[in-house]
């Protein structure tokens, strides 16, 4: 029998009634379940490290979810406050992403001479390019900040997918499905921004954002597990995400 983690569950649960507040556009499920995501989030990463926090990691969470809350109240209103808040933990995840590329580098020199490495390289400067274009009549401050988060992604994009060529692990599994799911909450974002009305671009956008959350986390949670700040104990490896019994 498989038993959830407790908190796994209570966001799998919040996650399903928010998909289900933005498809039937109910506002008092949004404001019920939205703002559980993220607390539940960190709750998962404060049990699985056994309350080792790790300060910069809670920091970008804590700027996500002053970002979401002011987006709930009115993502019109505090647009400019609410992405600062979205793009201060895009600095952050860059940093552990070098740390990481430092760290892998130190082991074997990194191979680029794959073609699916050149594909994901052009797929995401094809991507930003376009993202960019698309908002480029934006209020000047605001598209500098749009730059901001297409420069970070596109950089994120390259130190990910670089890894996962050369080198497997769980850490680097996150690692790469958390930053598709931040490339695609963004991408996702700037055509929902521009196109209100499609129920569809909101969705994948909101969904694939509450997602990246925990694939954050999970990436963190077996980062700590490697030799990135210390010793790395193989028996106190492991990361119950699912409890088998």
């Amino acid at each position: 029998m498989i038993k959830l983690n407790p908190a796994i569950l209570l966001y799998l649960t919040a996650l399903i009634l928010y998909a289900c507040s933005i498809f039937f556009e109910n506002q008092n499920l949004e404001l019920f379940c939205r703002p559980i995501i993220i607390p539940t989030v960190y709750y998962f990463y404060f049990t699985c490290v056994r309350g080792r926090i790790n300060y910069l990691f809670t920091i970008s969470i804590l700027s996500f979810f002053i970002g979401e809350i002011l987006f709930l109240i009115s993502q019109t209103d505090f647009l400019i406050p609410g992405l600062i808040c979205y793009l201060l933990p895009y600095f952050i995840v860059t940093f552990f992403l070098c740390q990481d590329f430092l760290f892998y580098l130190k082991k074997k020199e990194y191979k680029v001479n794959s073609l699916s490495f050149y594909i994901i390289f052009l797929l995401l400067l094809y991507l930003v390019y376009n993202s960019l274009f698309f908002v480029i009549e934006s209020p000047k401050i605001e598209f500098s900040i749009y730059i901001l988060f297409g420069i970070l992604l596109f950089f994120m994009g390259i130190i990910s997918f670089l890894i996962q060529f050369n080198f497997n692990n769980r850490t680097i599994l996150f690692m790469g499905l958390m930053v598709i799911s931040f490339v695609v909450s963004d991408l996702f974002f700037v055509f929902s921004t521009r196109m209100r009305d499609v129920i569809a671009l909101q969705m994948i956008n909101l969904i694939t954002q509450q997602l990246s959350y925990f694939l954050y986390a999970g990436y963190f949670i077996y980062r700590s597990r490697y030799k990135v700040y210390g010793n790395r104990n193989a028996s106190k490896a492991k990361v119950n995400l699912l409890k088998i019994k």
